[in-house]
């Protein structure tokens, strides 16, 4: 599995601001979006964020080991966008505990998303969950969807949308199982949270102005949000409702990864 910030150089593990074109491919992991929904401004910063690492400690305790990291997102000519600490909690059974922290400078708007990003190996593509399905779902793009536990593959959850964008999200889980015939990995959340899986990265949706243009990665890339700011309609109506935004400027989001051979 391979992790992308590569902010978090010392842990191996990758977190990003994520957005999309449904606001551009809400890419950059805080990654970003775009729909028409997004101020222009705040994609002309959001879309050149660059991820710096300060520090990084680990102790061990008893087979746990802990790795926390300071770290800051930001555009190269601009104060930080945000603040961020994070915790990698490694248990002896493989078991690992993630917990972020963020604090978002007041000064720039709304987040598109928040979140880690995720590099599996290829062959996981099937994909079970709980939450809101079984097509797409955002917070507030749901009301055609119910809850309950779905299983699916990632070609499957892929919404072809002839200019590609971010799409494929499901909101309000409890815990998605991404898995191949000899492994898997389940994420469960401390509260609901959103994930897509694909085939694409955030890049390659926001680069491209064509579905047929699109190039798969080498992995399947999985999304893991704490919260997504919604798609809206700016593109053909009024802007996004501020219900629907992620306008805190404090996040705190913790999950569990647990892998497993088969």
């Amino acid at each position: 599995m391979k992790a992308s910030v590569e902010a978090l150089s010392g842990s191996g593990a990758t977190m990003q601001l994520k957005w999309g074109r449904r606001w551009k491919a809400r890419q950059c992991m805080l990654t970003a979006a775009t729909t028409g929904n997004f101020p222009m401004t705040a994609i002309s910063v959001y879309d050149r964020i660059v991820p710096r690492a300060y520090e990084t400690h680990m102790d061990m305790d008893g087979g746990r080991i802990r790795i926390n990291t300071t770290l800051s997102l930001s555009a190269i000519y601009l104060q930080r966008i945000l603040d961020i600490r994070v915790s990698w909690t490694i248990w002896p059974n493989g078991t690992v505990d993630v917990s972020l922290h963020g604090e978002k400078n007041p000064v720039f708007p709304f987040l598109p998303r928040f979140g880690l990003r995720l590099f599996l190996p290829k062959a996981m593509d099937r994909v079970q969950y709980c939450g809101i399905g079984p097509g797409e779902s955002y917070i507030d793009k749901k009301w055609s969807g119910f809850h309950g536990v779905f299983d699916t593959n990632v070609k499957a959850m892929q919404e072809d949308y002839i200019r590609p964008q971010e799409n494929g999200s499901h909101h309000d889980c409890d815990y998605v199982t991404v898995a191949s015939e000899r492994a898997a990995l389940t994420i469960a959340g401390e509260t609901a949270f959103a994930f897509n899986a694909s085939f694409y990265t955030q890049e390659e949706l926001t680069e491209k102005a064509h579905n047929y243009q699109l190039t798969k990665s080498p992995y399947t890339v999985l999304c893991v949000d704490y919260r997504q700011s919604g798609i809206g309609s700016a593109s053909c109506g009024p802007e996004l409702m501020e219900k629907y935004r992620l306008t805190g400027d404090e996040m705190d989001f913790g999950i569990r990864m647990k892998p497993e051979c088969r």
